[in-house]
């Protein structure tokens, strides 16, 4: 009995309603899945019901979702990227302005001009100090991969100290007083014995002053013999043994602290070039031999208030813009400065660190920060402010504002010029537009490549998108008209199901 309990009621066409029943169900679902199809645009919800091609499916997802990835990346980069065109822009317009303000002056005689000169140049530093401190979404721009670290100091701080640490005004002003020496001629070792002049450096080894250049005596005299410059420590001697004629002249060079030569030149009543120093034949040798001295007197002191105070301010920020975190400012040993003939112990005296971001020499600037583009591609996006095209704009504007330009005194004008030609010089060189132009360029080419892998992401992912459209998506109407004949198909059949449903042997009599 419990057996025949499990059986169902047969009757004449039980199996074949069953039949149209599960027809009719799975048209129904059939039905209300092109309806689905068509409203979403997607064969199917799930990646099973992709069968065999989800495994594509998943891997070209995978595809598009990192390269989504990189082109976020590329985005970003290249925003930061124009952030550092502007900024190097900037700057080069600020040592523009500088050198253009310096040049338009060199030369003019008026203190006035002088003056209006100095304070745009001064704030043409200031701008650049604040340029480099610049920051895109609170990090900043020059300071290397400690990009949360301000990598310049002020100005009034890089110039006066900290009340601690010096600045580079003491920095220049020590380094002056041991180049020019107690005398005030470059020590410079000047004097005279009877009919002979002598000239010599102070000492063996000295590392400040000017020098003599060995073997560079030029020119004649009648009647003077001309010895060196030669010895140790460097000296030449014009020994009178007889009166010289009018016009003859002598030459002999010296090399002032940045290396720059002058060939100084010394001609009787009359000089034979522009850079001549004249001197008068006196009534005897040994006048004539102090005429001499004084002329020679005359133009070191000349030189200590133009040339040398500009050639060892120029040193002198050299030295000071070298320092960083890890390099310690070489300074004058002293005091007294006048007299030195050595350099502190490295660290031994305080001075102003005016960089202090990452300082790292066996890694490059740019590669400071860089940035993955790309599957195995990168670009170099660091900048660092002690980078030599920034750091030597620095030392040629810091050179000439380290210096005083009072009025009143003859030696303005040349103390101008001679400041003002070496920051030009170094304009020209290591520093200055054009070398900041050439970090621009660095970035105008990361920027180029940046904007080819942007194009290259938009191409493979529009690629990526046609294929999971075909694998996924599905072709509107030949849905639209596979839903119209389902559905038709599936009204005809609730007809003829319910026909049936209403049929009797009363209805069929």
């Amino acid at each position: 009995m419990p057996f025949f309990n499990k059986l169902y009621p047969f009757a004449a066409g039980t199996i074949r309603s069953q039949q149209n029943a599960a027809s009719l169900v799975s048209m129904r679902a059939q039905l209300d899945d092109y309806a689905r199809q068509l409203a979403s645009k997607r064969k199917s919800e799930t990646y099973g019901g992709l069968g065999n091609e989800r495994v594509s499916s998943l891997t070209f997802r995978n595809q598009l979702g990192v390269t989504e990835g990189y082109k976020s990346v590329a985005d970003l980069t290249a925003i930061r990227l124009k952030v550092y065109d502007q900024s190097t822009n900037e700057l080069r317009k600020i040592v523009t302005d500088a050198r253009s303000a310096m040049l338009n002056t060199r030369g003019t005689g008026g203190y006035p001009e002088i003056t209006a000169a100095v304070k745009q140049v001064q704030a043409q530093f200031e701008q650049m100090l604040t340029s480099l401190n610049a920051q895109h979404e609170g990090l900043y721009l020059y300071s290397g991969r400690t990009r949360d670290v301000r990598p310049v100091v002020d100005a009034n701080t890089l110039m006066w100290g900290d009340g601690t640490n010096a600045g580079l005004r003491q920095v220049v002003d020590e380094r002056r007083q041991a180049d020019l020496g107690v005398t005030g001629l470059g020590r410079m070792t000047l004097g005279i014995a009877a009919s002979t002049v002598t000239l010599s450096e102070d000492a063996v080894g000295n590392p400040f002053g000017i020098k003599l250049v060995p073997g560079s005596a030029g020119g004649s005299m009648s009647n003077v013999t001309v010895t060196g410059p030669a010895g140790a420590p460097v000296n030449i001697s014009f020994n009178f043994t007889g009166q010289p004629n009018s016009g003859e002249r002598l030459t002999f060079t010296v090399t002032l602290p940045d290396g720059k030569t002058m060939n100084l030149g010394f001609a009787v009543d009359t000089a034979g070039t522009a850079e001549d120093t004249v001197f008068a034949l006196g009534a005897t040798p040994a006048a004539t031999a102090a005429n001499l001295q004084a002329a020679i007197q005359s133009r070191l002191s000349s030189i200590a208030g133009g040339e040398l105070r500009a050639a060892s301010g120029l040193v002198a920020a050299r030295e000071f813009f070298s320092g960083s975190a890890s390099t310690p400012v070489p300074r004058v040993a002293g005091p007294p400065f006048n007299t030195s003939t050595t350099y502190a112990a490295p660290g031994t005296r305080p001075t102003v660190i005016w960089y202090r971001g990452d300082d790292d020499v066996s890694v490059a600037a740019r590669d400071t920060q860089r940035a993955e583009i790309d599957n195995g591609t990168s670009v170099s996006i660091g900048a660092r402010a002690n980078e030599v095209a920034l750091r030597d704009s620095l030392v040629a504007l810091g050179m000439f504002l380290a210096d005083d330009y009072p009025p009143g005194m003859p030696s303005t004008q040349d103390r101008f010029d001679a400041a003002s030609g070496r920051a030009i010089t170094t304009f020209a060189s290591t520093g200055g537009p054009d070398a900041i132009l050439e970090l621009n360029a660095d970035f105008g080419r990361a920027a180029a490549q940046v904007e080819a892998s942007k194009t290259r992401h938009d191409d493979r992912k529009l690629f990526l998108n046609g294929l999971l459209t075909e694998i996924e998506g599905v072709n509107t109407e030949e849905v639209a008209v596979l839903l119209t004949t389902l559905q038709t198909r599936l009204e005809a059949s609730y007809q003829t199901t319910s026909t049936l449903n209403r049929l009797s042997l009363v209805n069929y009599l």
